[in-house]
């Protein structure tokens, strides 16, 4: 236990933030400005979800059905995802509609999702959306802390002997932003 009353298991994870999700309209504009403009880059694109875990989709709690595009980039400490909803009812969906572009979720890497998931349950704070992640054996989950905090908190339990971050370890072509698709 903590000085704060939250057991140390809990805080642990959270001392170490491993992405900033950003969520945009157009995918490939975001990425040129960002390296035209900052530097920023190279991106690695994937589309998900992964092939074949496509029914491990849940959008506020009931299963679902959708496809996004994801660019990352390394900021030295923390991987810049940018996430452009393309198909379903999503939590990016919505932030779109509602807020437009923006600063979506900070992550964190968590060694048991489903014991954290427990531990923000009683604290009443449940999941808006969750899915396999991009590597095999990774899990994600989004959840509903924007009240509380003003931005979305998300967790990865990562694959076994990763480190969470996408580069690396993903099994899919990567397409940076300077090359034709």
């Amino acid at each position: 236990m903590t000085a704060t009353g939250v057991p140390a298991s809990i805080v642990e994870p959270f001392r170490r933030a491993i992405q900033i999700g950003v969520v945009v309209r157009d995918l490939d504009q975001s990425m040129a400005a960002l390296t035209a403009v900052f530097g920023i880059g190279p991106f690695r694109v994937v589309e998900s979800p992964p092939p074949g875990r496509e029914e491990q989709q849940f959008y506020h709690g009931d299963p679902a059905r959708f496809r996004m595009r994801q660019a990352f980039a390394d900021l030295g400490s923390v991987e810049l995802e940018l996430i452009q909803p393309v198909e379903g009812q999503t939590i990016w969906s919505d932030f779109l509609a509602e807020r437009g572009p923006g600063i979506h979720h900070i992550r964190f890497n968590v060694p048991d999702e489903k014991a954290l998931s427990a531990y923000l349950l009683e604290k009443g704070i449940g999941k808006t959306q969750e899915g396999a992640g991009i590597r095999e054996g990774s899990y994600w989950a989004n959840y509903d802390t924007e009240k509380l905090v003003g931005f979305v908190i998300e967790i990865l339990q990562p694959t076994p002997g990763s480190d969470g971050r996408t580069p690396g370890v993903v099994k899919q072509e990567w397409i940076y932003v300077n090359e034709k698709r």
